[in-house]
């Protein structure tokens, strides 16, 4: 019998230097550097090429999708399997990390930086294992085509891209959720609320960059300078961290939240809906007081009237990016939708809540993911990593989080993160120990193995 962790740790040297070195590119999407064949920024471009690099020097075919993913095949045949990964990251900007940001730091059995573990972690881990499987003299189905996008952070069109130009894979799973296998995710939508008010009170308010975290700061400055007194009572009552500072006859707020991914924003705490409970107590801005009475301590759309629990778990809604500024603004909302719920009535709902206010809505629906868990590539999966961990206690689950398991069929979500473990993807101090990432390669050659042999 193979022993497939003594043959990741042959190459856990090579993967460490492969990955750190990846982990030094910032790769957030950049529109200000983007053009052709770099379509989302100077660093993403610098990651593919780099990724594309690695799988070159090792001899392998690789392909350049005009900049939007790349991809390396390893192995011989017509048919492949494919693994899907992503090489952007989510910025870090606010964030107060005890490590740098974009580097790969080992401390003890611990890798912190952005990336080591949603996805250059993951990534690097399968390749890796690709790369030993591959290796071994045994008759395979189909070779192992490695893809990797750019831009799955901020809408995946890497990925919609590279499949309007490439075939899809017989079948494959992509290393960025959770172990054991996760058959289910639910789909995605986005509601962009916009509006004008006629409020003399509020200059501005700003939170959140990306609609897929929850914000973790946010900032306000309204006119006058008659808020000390309320606003510190504020805090004070709901043990919230922030501070105020008059400037020039404004009152300047500022109020610290906690980060969380979209998908699960129960872990979080949402500095946007926080402060605008503030400002709607002292003002009457119609963005804080909509913000207030349907978001507000509310992640689970209850006060919308959309609530629902399936086969997948619950619906969850996120406030991810609110932005007003001279009586005008716009604020972007991430729902997490079971593949079983109502979304006609979902949009009916929340366009009367919008209309209440005065303010409009546009949104789009992204599917949900559903593949049969008695399925050759699900219950195959999930025996690997039984067999492998001799885990017993964890079956095959669905997710809330979106992943590019959605962009082909007959694919799958397939680690890294084990159970139990946190990884704070999109959080200060982002991690993955050492032994679980070399783990999860062992696990990915023993799939692969099991997968590919005739």
């Amino acid at each position: 019998m193979i022993d497939f962790k003594e043959e990741v740790l042959k190459h856990k040297d090579e993967m460490l230097k492969d990955l750190k070195d990846l982990c030094l590119i910032p790769s957030t999407l950049d529109k200000s550097t983007a053009k052709e064949n770099q379509p989302f920024g100077e660093n993403n471009r610098k990651a593919l090429d780099l990724m594309l690099s690695i799988g070159q020097r090792d001899g392998f075919v690789t392909d350049d999708c005009d900049g939007y993913a790349g991809s390396i095949d390893i192995g011989e045949g017509e048919d492949c399997f494919g693994i899907l990964g992503h090489l952007d990251v989510v910025p870090t900007e606010g964030q107060e990390w005890d490590y740098p940001e974009y580097d790969m730091t080992l401390d003890g059995d611990t890798l912190y930086g952005r990336g080591v573990a949603d996805d250059k972690g993951p990534l690097i881990a399968a390749y890796y294992a690709a790369k030993i499987v591959n290796e071994l003299d045994f008759e395979k189905k189909m070779k192992v085509r490695i893809i990797f996008g750019c831009n799955e952070e901020n809408g995946s069109r890497c990925m919609h891209y590279y499949f309007q130009h490439r075939p899809y894979p017989k079948m494959g799973f992509t290393p960025d959720a959770d172990f054991p296998v996760v058959y289910g995710e639910k789909g995605n939508c986005h509601f962009i609320i916009k509006g004008k008010t006629d409020d003399d009170k509020v200059v501005s308010i700003h939170s959140g960059r990306v609609v897929n975290i929850v914000p973790d700061q946010a900032k306000a400055v309204l006119k006058g300078t008659d808020y000390e007194e309320s606003y510190n009572a504020f805090l004070k009552e709901n043990n919230f961290k922030g501070s105020l500072e008059v400037v020039d006859g404004n009152t300047h707020l500022f109020l610290k939240g906690k980060s969380a991914h979209a998908s699960q924003p129960q872990l979080g705490n949402n500095a946007a809906s926080n402060l605008c409970h503030y400002i709607a107590s002292v003002t009457d801005n119609s963005y804080a007081k909509f913000v207030d009475e349907y978001l507000y301590n509310d992640y689970l759309g209850e006060k919308f009237n959309v609530a629902f629990t399936g086969e997948m778990g619950a619906l969850t809604v996120n406030l991810g990016i609110l932005n007003y500024e001279n009586n005008e603004g716009s604020l972007t909302l991430d729902l997490r939708l079971p593949h079983d719920s109502d979304n006609d009535e979902l949009v009916k709902n929340v366009d009367e809540a919008v209309n209440k206010y005065g303010l409009s809505e546009e949104h789009d629906i992204g599917p949900a993911l559903y593949v049969d868990p008695n399925s050759e590539l699900v219950q195959k999966l999930h025996e690997s990593y039984v067999q492998f961990t001799n885990d017993h206690e964890h079956g095959p689950q669905t997710i809330g989080g979106g992943t590019y398991a959605k962009e082909m069929p007959n694919c799958v979500a397939f680690g890294c993160e084990f159970p139990g473990k946190n990884h704070h993807m999109h959080e200060e101090n982002e991690l993955i120990s050492l032994d679980d990432l070399l783990t999860a390669a062992a696990i990915y050659a023993q799939s692969l193995y099991n997968l590919l042999k005739k």
